[in-house]
């Protein structure tokens, strides 16, 4: 028996308000890192923004359960999609292949929708089975997250492949795994991640060289050096330095320039357009993979503290979504778009403050990117939906 809460509101405020602050803060430093008022790119993330607030129209229409019977069909459209995407994609920069030509310069990189339908393929699967005691409930769950997993890798995309992992530890949690299954599958996670760059083939020798940069931080030599200059020890300070210009000119240079890049805003920062580095095209890829670098250098400490809070406040009111509902697809749905963008930002400002080593992985909502963009607007348009249709169910065990 199903009856629907009448006293639902139709949108939910506390997804939509912070959803639409870290949308507008989007547009804001892609204008400000492309340095001209009439400019394509933040022209079109307005256009993208737009998109995705028709997606999330198109959601409303089509209808949360809907999709939870278009869900396999969906996975298997993605998943073909990746198949194929090595024979059809545009090579792109390090002769990756992760992006489809579209007309009027658009391009579609379809692992970020993946991202999507993975969720709702394991909200399919996990609503009413869910994972019990045994290794063997995980089976299927593990197998539908591996497969897009093996194929993201391929292109190669080490970012987007990494924010699966959270999606389907996040889910199975919630459908009933055991904390000390949990933990186990965690730490087993964190072993692998060393192990793989020392088995060949897994990560491609210019991954492994961020590894490296990421082992051995700029900024801290260049510490280590200015002290040796202080005790007089100018050989060894040279060392260091001659090691710094390596890496700042190398593949630690993303991460050297966005560090300086926070460091250099202070509290209350540049001011819009004014950040110094962002002027100097510092660091590359500033209005995309580093976005947060330059919130940090033209807003400062306190913008920085903002953009947080709303990524803080965002994934809690999902978390509070999938909390109020009791119909299991849409709660789990819920507990993972949260996952989804919880990850990939923790990720994003892990890599921008040089806590983590450098993948290709956009701010969600805020870095420049039509897929991003749309598929993260998709997954909210899931819980806006799901929040104005929380229906009790019943039913015997």
């Amino acid at each position: 028996m199903r009856r629907r809460d009448s006293s639902s509101p139709p949108l939910d405020w506390s997804v939509l308000l912070p959803t639409l602050l870290l949308a507008a803060i989007g547009v804001l430093f892609v204008w400000s890192t492309t340095h001209e008022w009439i400019s394509p790119r933040w022209g079109r993330q307005l256009l993208f923004v737009g998109a995705g607030a028709m997606a999330v129209g198109v959601v409303f229409l089509v209808r949360t359960a809907r999709l939870a019977e278009l869900a396999f069909p969906l996975y298997v459209v993605l998943i073909a999609v990746l198949a194929v995407l090595p024979f059809v994609a545009n090579p792109g920069a390090l002769n990756s292949a992760r992006w489809i030509s579209l007309p009027f310069g658009f391009k579609l990189q379809p692992s970020e929708f993946m991202k999507i339908g993975l969720v709702l393929v394991l909200a399919r699967y996990l609503q009413h089975r869910g994972v019990t005691d045994t290794w063997r409930s995980y089976l299927m769950p593990f197998a539908l997250t591996a497969l897009p997993w093996f194929l993201v890798m391929r292109q190669p995309d080490l970012g987007s492949s990494l924010v699966l992992l959270p999606i389907f530890i996040a889910m199975v949690t919630v459908s009933g795994a055991r904390p000390k299954h949990v933990a186990m599958v965690a730490v087993a996670a964190l072993l692998l991640l060393p192990v793989a760059y020392f088995v060949p083939g897994v990560l491609k020798p210019y991954q492994k060289d961020r590894v490296d940069a990421f082992v051995t931080k700029a900024p801290t030599l260049h510490m280590e050096a200015r002290d040796l200059r202080r005790q007089r020890q100018h050989e060894e300070a040279r060392q260091l330095e001659r090691e710094v210009s390596r890496l700042k000119d190398g593949t630690g240079y993303q991460q050297f320039y966005s560090v300086a890049a926070v460091g250099a805003g202070g509290t209350r920062g540049a001011g819009l357009g004014m950040g110094l580095l962002n002027n100097l095209d510092r660091p590359p890829e500033r209005h995309s993979d580093f976005v947060f670098a330059i919130v940090g250098e033209e807003w400062g400490l306190w913008g920085t503290s903002t953009v947080v809070l709303l990524y803080t406040w965002l994934c809690a009111a999902i978390l509070g979504v999938a909390y109020r509902t009791r119909e299991p697809f849409g709660r789990m749905v819920c507990v993972g778009i949260a996952a989804l963008v919880g990850g990939q930002a923790l990720m994003n400002l892990g890599i921008a403050t040089g806590l983590l080593p450098v993948t290709g992985l956009p701010l969600p909502l805020v870095s420049y990117g039509g897929s991003s963009i749309l598929a993260t607007m998709v997954g909210i348009g899931c819980v806006l939906d799901v929040s104005r249709e929380r229906v009790a169910v019943f039913f015997e065990s």
